[in-house]
């Protein structure tokens, strides 16, 4: 399936885009520089990380398919306040600022598009700016653990998160350590709420694990 045949926007546009690769590692856009092109992910996924003066890494958040990066530009001339670099593989559509400013003005579905989009990731943002001053560092992984699992089809009573989480990266994402993820995946695991398999962290009861969010 295309672009084409999934986003009626997308014939506004396309004669004036640019397909890129990024392979793993790649960076796509530089914390601080001004943003010229905005991006639609075709496939793979992307990841934003902001960096401090002393090198201190804060996980923003995601970039998946058929999701847009580099749109705040359009609401304002401002650079990247954190850098973006293909955590996979990444095919993206790639459309200069001016040309989307162009045709969002003309365009009601790509701009219902973009705003649903914006609101979206808003809305992620300022919930784990909440978390961060009212959780603990334990009640911050239970709780990104609790969005990385998906229900079971032939057991819907639990819950399962494939493939294994890093726990590197779950850190990184809620603010803490490594030594923290792996301390409360195993006191999770002790307490038979979450249960190990190969390439997967099954959530044995979802309930008592988002109860933990704020039992910690």
């Amino acid at each position: 399936m295309t672009i084409g045949e999934t986003q009626d926007w997308y014939a506004a546009v396309a004669d004036r885009t640019q397909t890129r690769v990024f392979a793993a590692g790649d960076i796509i856009a530089v914390q601080g520089e001004e943003v010229e092109s905005v991006g639609y992910i075709l496939s793979g996924r992307a990841k934003a990380v902001t960096y401090s003066e002393d090198g201190t890494a804060t996980w923003v958040g995601y970039f998946e398919l058929g999701e847009f990066f580099g749109h705040v530009s359009l609401l304002a001339d401002t650079s990247l306040s954190f850098e973006i670099s293909a955590e996979t593989d990444v095919r993206a559509v790639m459309v200069s600022t001016n040309t989307m400013r162009d045709v969002i003005t003309r365009e009601k579905a790509l701009g219902l598009h973009l705003a649903n989009d914006l609101a979206r990731r808003l809305d992620m943002m300022t919930r784990r700016l909440i978390e961060a001053f009212t959780l603990s560092a334990k009640g911050r992984v239970c709780a990104e653990l609790a969005r990385l699992s998906n229900v079971i089809g032939i057991m819907p009573e639990h819950h399962i998160i494939r493939p294994n989480p890093v726990f590197v990266d779950v850190a990184l994402r809620v603010n803490s350590t490594r030594e923290t993820v792996s301390r409360t995946v195993s006191d999770l695991q002790k307490k038979g709420i979450i249960e190990r398999e190969a390439g997967a962290l099954v959530i044995l009861d979802p309930a008592r694990l988002k109860a933990a969010i704020h039992a910690y």
